[in-house]
């Protein structure tokens, strides 16, 4: 988020995802699209976004976004795509007004790959993902992640290549799981640079969204699955229709990012997944399980969730109809998950329609069909989402 010199107006760098429509095709940002929005803060409203993207190729994973002190420019670093985006600002508002005195629909411009034409340069760096950066005067510095390194480009330079890279220590060596970090962020091993595998797992974990993969069929929109643990937990997918993670790594580059990439790719993405380790839970008290979570955890076991959630890795690996299946999906089974990190895959079960997990588990208090928890009462619920979000 940034805010324009005058204070008038915010700006903010996020995807733009389509997760309502099957993932047949990602040209034009079927999938995900890469965009810039911006507030007008006097009326605390959204005036418009506006696709970072080119027709045929994209912008993937817009991270910082900052404004030059002369409120000229608007630069954005990209680090899927490795470059910054530098915006005539003053041309950009000029013509969002000209837009809105033609009535042009929002949903118009936020679906416009041509809008920023001639308002925008793409600025390739020579390091590897970009993310926070500073101007100083015409000059732009971003920190380069992957590369240890800081990029420079001037703004007032007419050549988009103009950057270069200084380097903050000598070269360390590449491991395999760094390497695999990196593709895992680098949508050049995506076609036409649309999107990374963190564009859905940022961090590797869950982006939140339900989309309509085309692995069991359409119509049927499934939550993302954070990745944690996902080559300790097999079968993977929500339905299990993968039977391990390395199947669904290389399916997903195949079908997701549409492009033919070699063993060794996926072999470096699947190092960085298994290097993966949990983080410690927020709901913890001093990294230690709370009163509350304690009565949950006595619970959890006599309600006979450990049968099917298994510590250490707080699933047994097999698949349940446990009656959440709705609409296409009625008695159909589903992969038991881990509920490690549980706290930070909100929403809940595989369409996401629990917000929270007290919402899961009141869903099926009175059924029986998912633990025997017909007999608990609210702070009994209560106390065993606390232990379940603990872990």
């Amino acid at each position: 988020i940034s805010v324009s010199p005058d204070g008038l107006y915010v700006y903010v760098t996020h995807t733009l995802a389509n997760y309502k429509l099957p993932t047949e095709r990602i040209e034009r940002g079927s999938i995900n699209a890469n965009a810039l929005s911006i507030i007008e803060v006097k009326g605390m409203k959204l005036l418009n976004t506006v696709l970072l993207d080119d027709v045929g190729r994209g912008a993937a994973n817009p991270w910082d976004v900052e404004c030059s002190p002369d409120g000229k420019y608007i630069c954005v670093t990209h680090t899927g795509t490795h470059e910054i985006s530098v915006i005539d600002r003053l041309g950009l508002h000029k013509k969002l007004e000209e837009a809105e005195n033609h009535k042009t629909a929002h949903a118009d411009i936020s679906r416009d790959l041509t809008f920023l034409s001639g308002l925008r340069r793409r600025f390739p760096l020579r390091g590897e993902g970009p993310r926070d950066m500073a101007i100083v005067g015409t000059k732009v510095y971003a920190a380069e992640y992957f590369s240890d390194s800081v990029g420079v480009i001037d703004l007032e330079s007419p050549d988009n290549d103009s950057g270069r890279s200084i380097a903050l220590g000598p070269k360390a060596p590449l491991s395999e799981k760094r390497r695999g970090e990196m593709l895992f962020n680098d949508a050049r091993i995506c076609f036409q640079e649309w999107q990374t595998c963190a564009s859905c797992h940022p961090e590797g974990r869950t982006d939140g969204l339900t989309w309509d993969l085309l692995n069991d069929g359409t119509g049927n929109p499934r939550k993302t699955k954070s990745l944690l643990l996902s080559h300790k937990t097999p079968p993977s997918m929500i339905t299990g229709v993968r039977t391990d993670a390395e199947t669904a790594v290389r399916a997903g580059l195949k079908y997701i990012h549409f492009s033919g990439q070699p063993e060794e790719t996926a072999a470096a993405i699947d190092a960085y997944l298994k290097s993966m380790q949990p983080v410690p839970s927020p709901y913890l008290q001093r990294g230690k399980p709370s009163k509350e979570a304690k009565r949950g955890q006595k619970i959890f076991n006599e309600a006979g969730c450990a049968e099917c959630h298994a510590p250490p890795l707080y699933t047994n690996l097999k698949k349940y109809d446990v009656g959440a299946g709705t609409v296409k999906d009625g008695n159909r089974s589903f992969d038991t998950p881990s509920l490690i990190e549980a706290w930070r895959t909100a929403p809940y079960l595989y369409d996401g329609r629990a917000e929270s997990m007290h919402e899961v588990l009141t869903i099926f208090n009175k059924k029986d069909t998912h633990g025997l928890t017909s007999k608990l009462n609210y702070s009994d619920l209560y106390d065993l989402a606390e232990f379940v979000l603990s872990l």
